[in-house]
């Protein structure tokens, strides 16, 4: 009777292992697997099938010859390999232009000392698209036979997919006509350069301040409300924003929750020294510390949150006013200017536009410098950079200004108003968005034009080095160089909002439903 109950303790758990492991490695019993592995668990590496079912068992086939078996790297920090799925213009695997391709993707997740995980990650919520094809918008939908991708021009279709933070080499989905003219989909890593205008693999730790953002998904956060307003980043990677359920939320740079409380306005801002300011009421502004205490409170009128701050002092909106707040709470000033919508801070004060007014400079002290009212009156917002201040008008000019004389150095004409920037990049060139994206070099010349993503009410945001971030129409998110070439497109966000780049180079984009990306 004993030896019966030592083996039935000794042969439950196996046998309930083995088919917890087959229910895992199946993506559970019946449904879709998810791109959410266990906690812990990293992705090895990614396989790319040609329309065939995932199977349990791995067996993934494919078109190139080049194919290799997935490989399993037992480290928690695994470097992501896949492969080249190649299409001929020929034969039963052909794919006419504008045709599509059906494929799955399996990514292979390990913890160390444990055994590999399948997820079929082919459309599921931690998996991003992108695409360094600027006739390729439109993220793989899901369908019967997997993910399907519409093919754009002669050549391949090149992208990237990235799911818990880790991204896949170069994948190939679709090569039809000169299969061999793909260079970004060559399956071995040590062969495959990196042009301009490519997405990029993801780099292993912080990047520098330089890097361009690689189109690789890092993490997600659901707040449960929409954003009212702007995202303020901080050096160290952390990001605030207020809720339109009235909630102040502070996230750290892994998307780690580490603030929720009250707070009125739009949107929050951040000193310098990591201290987040907003409004505590209608018309209270308030300093809260990293835990969430609130440090300082002081009167300025209604206002919808601060505009900019500095180390020295913070800049808000109440009414026509402009109010300026010293860091430790005190008023310093308040000047009537209009009801400000944008603000710029420079070496010894703020720069501000009014809709349909004027941009007008004002010293630390609160005296007018200047005043200046672009043709229209001002539109679209304000920048500086290298004691020059950009702006633009609802007569469709964008002006460069003097910071120290108010008197205009250059102005670029665009067909109709200025929406969205001027933006201006590290590296010195002006983004500004109207009928369509313009790029301009520090000394106004105009270096070219496109009306293929017309930016939306989100607007431009400056990256790193020399791009910026389009939230453009038809809930199209892209990133482009200074030259004017798409870096990456993307539809899997949803409708923009907002978005925000912090110094180490993650973008943050804030969707209509709440919901923010970090895109590396």
């Amino acid at each position: 009777m004993f030896s019966r109950w030592l083996r039935f303790l000794v042969v439950a758990p196996v046998v309930l292992f083995v088919f917890g492991a087959v229910m895992l490695s199946c993506g559970g019993g019946g449904g879709s697997s998810t791109a959410n592995p266990s906690p812990g668990f990293s992705l090895a590496s990614m396989t790319i099938a040609d329309g065939a079912p995932p199977s349990p068992t791995f067996s993934a086939t494919s078109t190139s010859s080049k194919t290799p078996k997935p490989t399993v790297t037992p480290t928690v920090t695994p470097r992501p390999a896949a492969t080249s799925t190649t299409l001929s213009s020929s034969g039963p695997n052909a794919v006419p232009t504008g045709g599509t391709v059906a494929f799955n993707v399996i990514g292979t997740f390990v913890k160390k000392g444990s055994k590999p995980r399948y997820h079929d990650i082919t459309a599921g919520p931690l998996t991003l698209w992108t695409s360094s094809d600027n006739s390729v918008l439109q993220a793989p939908p899901s369908g019967p036979q997997g993910g399907i991708y519409t093919t754009g021009d002669a050549g391949c279709v090149c992208i990237l997919a990235s799911s818990s933070g880790v991204s896949s080499q170069y994948v190939g989905v679709g090569v039809y006509e000169d299969v061999g003219t793909c260079p970004l989909c060559d399956p071995t890593p040590a062969a495959m350069p990196t042009p301009k205008g490519a997405l990029a693999p993801a780099a292993s730790g912080t990047p520098a301040p330089s890097a361009r953002s690689a189109g690789v998904l890092m993490w997600t956060f659901d707040p449960g409300a929409e954003l009212r307003g702007r995202i303020a980043t901080g050096a160290n990677g952390s990001i605030y924003f207020i809720t339109r359920d009235g909630v102040l939320h502070g996230l750290n740079s892994a998307g780690k929750e580490t603030m929720r409380r009250d707070a009125d306005g739009s949107s929050p801002g951040l000193l310098p020294d990591g201290t987040v300011v907003a409004m505590s009421s209608k018309s209270e502004l308030a300093a809260i510390g990293p835990d969430g205490a609130t440090l300082w409170r002081v009167e300025i009128g209604a206002s919808a949150g601060p505009l900019a701050a500095t180390d020295r002092a913070i800049y808000a909106s109440a009414g026509a006013d402009l109010v300026s707040v010293s860091t430790s709470g005190s008023l310093n000033w308040r000047v009537s200017v209009g009801p400000v919508t944008t603000a710029a801070t420079t070496p010894d004060g703020v720069v501000v536009g009014t809709s349909r007014g004027a941009v007008t400079a004002l010293a630390s002290d609160g005296a007018v410098v200047w005043m200046f009212t672009p043709d229209g009156g001002f539109s679209g917002s304000v920048a500086y950079a290298d004691d020059v201040v950009y702006a633009g008008s609802a007569g469709g000019v964008v002006y460069a200004i003097d910071l120290r004389t108010g008197n205009p150095i250059w102005h670029v004409n665009s067909a109709h108003a200025v929406t969205t920037g001027p933006a201006v990049a590290p590296s010195g060139t002006i983004f500004a968005g109207s009928d369509m994206i313009y790029g301009i070099s520090p000394d106004g010349q105009l270096r070219w034009k496109d009306p293929t993503l017309k930016p939306g009410e989100a607007g431009l945001f400056a990256l790193g080095s020399d791009s910026v971030f389009d939230a453009a129409t038809e809930n199209v998110g892209a990133v482009l160089t200074g030259d004017g070439e798409y870096v990456w497109t993307s539809r899997s966000f949803g409708k923009i909002t907002t978005a925000a780049s912090s110094p180490s180079g993650m973008l943050y984009v804030g969707t209509s439903t709440g919901r923010i990306f970090a895109v590396r």
